[in-house]
C-alpha cells in the first residue's frame, strides 16, 4: 500500500504544489507554458490555421491540413482533428488558471496580500485571454448574434460534471467582469504601473496594459465602439506608456540587418517567451530544406505593401528573398532568430501590440483629425511617410492595409474580417477573390464536444 502511494519525482499533487509562494508561482508560469502549444509561430493562433483561413499563404497541396483550412472546409479530417485539439488546448489551460484561481482564494497566508492579488490580477486576464479566442472562432458574426442561442461554456470552476453553455451575452458580460477585475488587481500591484525600471519581464506576463489593451480589443469586437475608444485613450494617454513601450526607430531597425528586431518588440504589451522560436522558423520558413514552407506569392505580397515597401520597416527586413537563385518567391524572417540571440526579443512571440491601440482610435473616433494623426504615427514608425493634412484619406480603407501589413504572421486579420463581416477576401494564390459567409468564419463545434454534451 506504501509503495503504491509513492509519488512520481516529476509529479506532485495540488494541494503540495499550493503550500508554497514558489508553487503557486510555478502553476502561473504552467499557464503560460501551456499556451505555447496554441500561440507558437507555427501553431493554429499565429502563423497556422487563423493565417490559412485569411489566405495569407500559398497552400497549393490538396488535401493537406493548410490546403483545406486555407478552402474554410472545417470537415475535412486533418482540419476536424486540428480544431479538436485547439479547443481542448485552450480548455485545458482555462482548467489550469482555474485550479490556481481556486487555491489562491483558500490559501492560508502563504502569498502576501501584493502577491496574492498580483497572481489573481494575472490569471483572472490570462482566463479572458483565452475565452475570447474561443468565442472569437467558435462563436457567431458579431452582426448576427442570436440571443437565444448558447455558444460556449464560460469556465470559471473545476468539475468533472458538463458545463452550461452560455449565450452570447452571458458569456461576453462574464468575460468582461474577469478583465475588470483583473484591471482594478493589477493597477494596484502591478510594478510596471509604479514605474520600477526591474520589471522589464512584465512584457512576458498579463500586465495592466495588456489587461487595458485586450478590454479595448473586446469591445471593439464587441460592437461597443465608445468604450473601445474610452479605453484605447486611457492607454494611449498613460504617460509611461511611452517610457514602458517605445516605438521603434525605422533607420535603426534597417540599419541593423545582422541583429534586427524584427517583432519591434518595445511595442508588444503582451508576448509569449518561446526558446524554440529560432527553430521554429528554421522548419517553416527555410526553402532550403524543401519541405514545404510558407510563403506568399510576390504578387499578394506586393498588393499588400502597395507601392511603399521599400521604405516600410515591415517589408524589408521581414521579406527576404532567398539569395540560392533557386527561388523567386520572398521568405518571411519575422521570427528568424538573431545568430546573436538577444534573450528577450529573441524569443518573444508577439499577442498584442501599442499600434492595434492606434489603430482602434483610429477607426471609433469621430474625429478625422485625430483618426489622421494615429494612422499617421504609425506610419512615421514603420518608415513611411505621413498623410498630409489636405489629403484625402480613406481611414477605413487604410486600416485594412495596415492590419494586413502590420499583424502579418500574428494571426489576428482573421478576426478584423470576421468582425466587420468582410465579405470576400483575396485568394493566396493570386486567384482573385474568395466569397466569406457566416459558415466559413464560424467553427463548428467539435464531434468530441457535441458527443459528450449528448
Amino acid at each position: 500500500q506504501d509503495l503504491l502511494a509513492i509519488q512520481p519525482e516529476t509529479q506532485v499533487t495540488k494541494e503540495d504544489m499550493f503550500k508554497t509562494q514558489g508553487g503557486f508561482y510555478d502553476a502561473l508560469i504552467g499557464c503560460y507554458t501551456l499556451m505555447r502549444d496554441n500561440y507558437s509561430p507555427d501553431a493554429s493562433m499565429v502563423v497556422g490555421g487563423v493565417e490559412y483561413m485569411a489566405n495569407l499563404w500559398i497552400t497549393a497541396t490538396d488535401g493537406g491540413t493548410a490546403y483545406d483550412f486555407a478552402s474554410h472546409d472545417y470537415r475535412a479530417d486533418l482540419v476536424e482533428m486540428n480544431l479538436s485539439q485547439l479547443f481542448l488546448k485552450q480548455y485545458e489551460i482555462i482548467a489550469n488558471v482555474n485550479t490556481l484561481l481556486e487555491y489562491i482564494d483558500i490559501q492560508n497566508n502563504v502569498l502576501t496580500e501584493d502577491e496574492e492579488d498580483l497572481y489573481k490580477g494575472e490569471a483572472l486576464g490570462l482566463r479572458a485571454f483565452i475565452h475570447f479566442d474561443l468565442i472569437r472562432l467558435w462563436g457567431p458574426m458579431p452582426t448576427g448574434i442570436d440571443g437565444n442561442r448558447d455558444y460556449l461554456p464560460y469556465v470559471t470552476t473545476v468539475q468533472l460534471e458538463n458545463y452550461p453553455y452560455s449565450n452570447y451575452q452571458e458569456y461576453m458580460t462574464q468575460l468582461c467582469t474577469d478583465l475588470d477585475s483583473a484591471e482594478l488587481l493589477l493597477q494596484r500591484v502591478d510594478l510596471i504601473v509604479a514605474n520600477d525600471k526591474s520589471v522589464s519581464y512584465r512584457q512576458n506576463r498579463m500586465n495592466y496594459y495588456a489587461v487595458l489593451a485586450l478590454k479595448a480589443r473586446v469591445y471593439l469586437y464587441a460592437g461597443e465602439e465608445a468604450k473601445a475608444l474610452a479605453v484605447a485613450h486611457e492607454l494611449l494617454t498613460d504617460s509611461k506608456v511611452d517610457e514602458y513601450f517605445p516605438a521603434v526607430d525605422p533607420n535603426k531597425l534597417l540599419a541593423n540587418q545582422d541583429n534586427p528586431d524584427r517583432v519591434f518588440s518595445t511595442e508588444v504589451l503582451f508576448g509569449l517567451e518561446n526558446k524554440k522560436r529560432g527553430e521554429i522558423f528554421t522548419n517553416y520558413f527555410t526553402p532550403e530544406l524543401d519541405n514545404g514552407i510558407l510563403a506568399p506569392t510576390n504578387t499578394s505580397l506586393l498588393n499588400i505593401f502597395l507601392t511603399e515597401s521599400t521604405s516600410d520597416c515591415r517589408f524589408t527586413p521581414f521579406w527576404i528573398r532567398p539569395d540560392n537563385g533557386k527561388y523567386s518567391f520572398r521568405c518571411f524572417h519575422k521570427y528568424e532568430a538573431p545568430e546573436e540571440s538577444d534573450p528577450f526579443f529573441s524569443y518573444l512571440v508577439p499577442m498584442i501590440r501599442i499600434s492595434e491601440m492606434f489603430y482602434i482610435v483610429a477607426e471609433t473616433t469621430d474625429d478625422e483629425t485625430e483618426a489622421r494623426t494615429c494612422l499617421n504615427l504609425v506610419r512615421r514608425n514603420r518608415g513611411l511617410v505621413a498623410f498630409e493634412d489636405a489629403e484625402m484619406v480613406d481611414i477605413q480603407q487604410v486600416l485594412k492595409e495596415e492590419y494586413m501589413k502590420e499583424f502579418f504572421g500574428e494571426g489576428q486579420l482573421f478576426f478584423y474580417y470576421k468582425r466587420l463581416n468582410v465579405s470576400s477576401i483575396p485568394a493566396g494564390d493570386d486567384s482573385g477573390m474568395i466569397t466569406m459567409d457566416e459558415v466559413k468564419y464560424k467553427f463548428p463545434l467539435p464531434d468530441s464536444e457535441t458527443d459528450y454534451r449528448n
